[in-house]
């Protein structure tokens, strides 16, 4: 039977976040006005266009602190993507099943003897779960992430049995409706 899920998470924007935001904007706003008013008071050109230049790299700048993950579970293949802006894909790392050691609740007692870690959450802090896995590069590894209801049926599915027989999460079954 073939096992295949996606999901895409949004990374919260944190507090920090919005700091560096505005602090770029604004200084990004600064120099662009700096280089406008000597560009009107001397007559460069050049100016101009350098101004219109910040504008420009200021707008790339914010757009590419947006970052998404995405979660693809191919039969024995955990892929972990970071998308950037929406404008670049990058593989975190790839987990094959069949090297998974550990799944569970996250809860920050966990990975003490892993030599990577991978975080791949939406940022709040709730809903975090684990995967510890040997990687074929980076030896035991830990992944952080926050999977939906329907990609964890999907990984317990995919899991190794002796993994399955230690892990305590179960899905909870939704009680059938009377109407259909």
């Amino acid at each position: 039977m073939d096992i295949f899920g996606e999901q895409l998470i949004r990374r919260e924007v944190s507090g920090a976040d919005w700091a560096k935001r505005i602090a770029l904007t604004v200084g990004g706003l600064a120099l662009s006005s700096v280089s406008m008013y000597f560009a009107l008071a001397t007559g460069l050109s050049i100016l101009l266009f350098l101004a219109v230049g910040i504008l420009f790299g200021l707008v790339w700048i914010l757009t590419g602190m947006n970052y998404e993950y995405e979660y693809i579970l191919t039969n024995d293949d955990f892929d972990f993507d970071k998308i950037t802006g929406k404008r670049k894909r990058n593989r975190l790392i790839t987990i094959k099943f069949n090297t998974v050691e550990e799944f569970g609740v996250y809860d920050g007692s966990q990975g003490a003897n892993v030599n990577a870690t991978v975080v791949a959450t939406d940022n709040t802090g709730t809903g975090i779960y684990y995967i510890i896995a040997k990687h074929k590069t980076h030896g035991m590894t830990m992944v952080l992430f926050t999977p939906n209801e329907r990609m964890i049926g999907l990984i317990l599915q995919a899991l190794p049995r002796k993994v399955k027989a230690e892990t305590k999460v179960k899905i909870e079954e939704k009680p059938q409706s009377s109407e259909e």
